[in-house]
């Protein structure tokens, strides 16, 4: 059995060490690098194909200290400047990334529209590492003109990562979404739908900008596609709303939004509810619901979604041009991947999803 070299840059963070668990038992000819800026702390789990590796994605090359034959490289850390993905693309190294807010996201896919990709970007920084948006695009496959709404019930009790709060500073700024009309802007935490999540708790959500909305319109049977989210405390969602369309939350400071919004638990279940309207062939109604609910909390749903997308990379050998080019976590609908795999891969790791 041939080694593959995986390198998990945030490899001792929240959400990357769940990736590199998860790959490690998955996976016993792989080796992981856990990349970061202090490679001195204690690695997360005992293993002799457990390693730490120098990486700073705020240096010209954060690849500088890692070995030249990386199969995968899996980014769960901030790279601002694209330090990473560039380097990544000119190594012609598959790179898996769940970090990417919808601005910073946009301005990488332009970034590289002028770049030759040889290898597949997956810029899988959609909610939970795009899993919403991944059995979106399974279970309205077979439909036309669809409608997608997303809903997310955020536990105040879930674990989170630093960088979990990065789309705080974004509550204020109006954002596109794609219409059966046309492009329109609307502004954050408003136009609230009610949702009933998995565990019985009915609530308002309210608009948020992820990159869910940008993706899965690429899809030529998706004419709509749109992003909610509400906390599991009822109070604390109306608060926040509240805070936003006042114009309060823009003049906070940066520390005084982040205590708000930043406060982790012991770990909650995470739940998504996602809910599809679409045509048959015949032209008949169809609606769906997908439910899904991740008892180990969001961070370990994110990292589900990108040890599902690292599946198919590690299956292929490391340097290939199949489907090279950027790719979001949906498209691995359209690869041998089936859906019933797909589904088979979470649940198998206490991911609950209920069509």
């Amino acid at each position: 059995m041939q080694t593959k070299t995986v390198l998990i840059v945030g490899g001792y963070g929240t959400v990357g060490s769940q990736i590199a668990n998860i790959l490690h038992d998955r996976h016993p000819e792989i080796e992981l690098l856990l990349g970061g800026r202090s490679t001195g702390k204690p690695l997360p789990f005992p293993s002799s194909r457990l390693k730490p590796v120098y990486v700073d994605n705020t240096k010209a090359d954060p690849l500088q200290h890692a070995p030249e034959d990386l199969s995968l490289i899996l980014n769960a850390v901030n790279d601002p400047d694209d330090t990473l993905l560039l380097a990544a693309v000119k190594h012609q190294i598959p790179l898996i990334d769940v970090t990417r807010w919808t601005e910073r996201f946009t301005r990488s896919i332009e970034r590289l529209k002028h770049m030759e990709v040889l290898s597949p970007v997956v810029l899988a920084s959609g909610w939970m590492g795009g899993t919403p948006a991944l059995f979106a695009g399974i279970h309205s496959s077979d439909l036309r003109d669809v409608s997608i709404h997303m809903h997310a019930l955020y536990s105040l009790q879930d674990k989170a990562g630093p960088d979990s709060t990065a789309y705080m500073d974004r509550m204020t700024i109006p954002f596109e979404i794609t219409t059966p009309t046309g492009v329109r802007m609307v502004k954050p935490m408003t136009e609230p739908l009610s949702a009933t999540f998995p565990n019985g708790f009915k609530t308002k959500c309210y608009r948020l900008d992820t990159p869910d909305h940008v993706t899965l319109v690429h899809a030529p049977n998706i004419i709509l596609a749109d992003f909610r989210i509400a906390f599991d405390h009822k109070m604390s969602t109306l608060a926040l709303s509240t805070l936003v369309q006042s114009g309060i939350w823009k003049l906070l400071s940066k520390r005084a939004r982040q205590s708000i919004l930043y406060n982790p638990g012991n770990g909650a279940a995470h739940h998504v509810v996602v809910q599809i309207e679409g045509r048959d062939q015949q032209g008949n109604l169809v609606k769906r619901q997908v439910a899904i609910t991740d008892p180990k909390g969001q961070t370990h749903l994110t990292a589900m979604g990108a040890a599902i997308q690292a599946q198919r990379i590690l299956a292929k050998d490391s340097h290939f041009t199949e489907n090279a080019g950027v790719l979001f976590p949906e498209d691995l609908v359209h690869t041998h991947v089936s859906a019933s795999d797909i589904q088979s891969f979470f649940e198998s790791e206490g991911v609950q999803i209920m069509v």
